[in-house]
């Protein structure tokens, strides 16, 4: 994903549901975290609101400057507890290693081919502690979904001021690779202002799949959700959400 300057709008479209799940399981698992795709800092911001302390890895230094921004503007007894680094989830080395490491907001279906979500996951599994805690969420898409489909969402930043996002996705059902357009549309006071267009790529993958990759480089399947309330994964889930641990 090419994100860019429309990175500043991001947090306008994303998921709260997530963070009591992440939150808690964080805490439980010695409130020391590594959030791979740390983005705006959403998730990781919250954790250190919750005296978690979090290393947060980005590949895009719009996301991060985002993220910067936003902890500028928390207290002190927040912000010492996130650090920010540029870095690849499929390829990154730390000097320390972490009890629980996340991978928040589907930001795990950028890794758009098995060799990506394979050389992510070991990176994961050499920066876990023993008995480490690794969790992510995946989308799940409905087999009815058709191929081609788009989308429109707007907020509102002020009286003055709404952004409207549209989103243009297509599905290579041979790959399950998801091609996906978005424009960012800013309007002032009802007339045009700016217009950002980002591209990007995601694999859907399934359960089974992600599930033999997980054992393979060599963790252990916990627990499977179909959503953050820790309902039980079924077929007519929208999203999965792994627990695994490294033995």
């Amino acid at each position: 994903m090419n994100y860019g300057p429309a990175s500043k709008y991001y947090d306008l479209f994303g998921s709260k549901d997530d963070l009591k799940f992440y939150t808690e399981l964080a805490v439980k698992h010695g409130r020391k975290a590594l959030e791979l795709g740390v983005g705006t800092a959403r998730v990781a911001i919250e954790l250190a609101k919750a005296k978690v302390t979090v290393m947060g890895i980005d590949n895009s230094k719009f996301m991060l400057n985002v993220a910067r921004q936003k902890l500028k503007k928390e207290k002190p007894s927040v912000r010492k507890y996130v650090t920010l680094k540029i870095g690849d989830m499929r390829n990154f080395k730390l000097r320390e290693t972490f009890p629980f490491i996340y991978i928040a907001s589907s930001t795990f279906e950028h890794c758009i081919t098995e060799e990506d979500q394979r050389k992510c996951l070991t990176s994961a599994h050499k920066a876990l502690d023993k008995k480490g805690i690794l969790s992510f969420d995946m989308s799940q898409v409905a087999p009815e979904k058709p191929e081609a489909s788009w989308w429109i969402d707007r907020r509102e930043l002020n009286k003055q001021k709404e952004v409207v996002r549209t989103i243009f996705s297509r599905r290579n059902s041979r790959t399950d690779v998801v091609s996906v357009n978005l424009f960012f549309d800013v309007y002032e006071n009802g007339r045009l202002k700016d217009r950002y267009y980002e591209y990007g790529e995601a694999r859907i993958s399934s359960k089974n799949a992600v599930e033999e990759l997980l054992e393979e480089v060599g963790f252990r399947i916990n627990a499977v959700y179909g959503d953050f309330d820790k309902s039980a994964y079924d077929e007519k889930s929208q999203r999965i959400i792994f627990v695994a641990n490294k033995p």
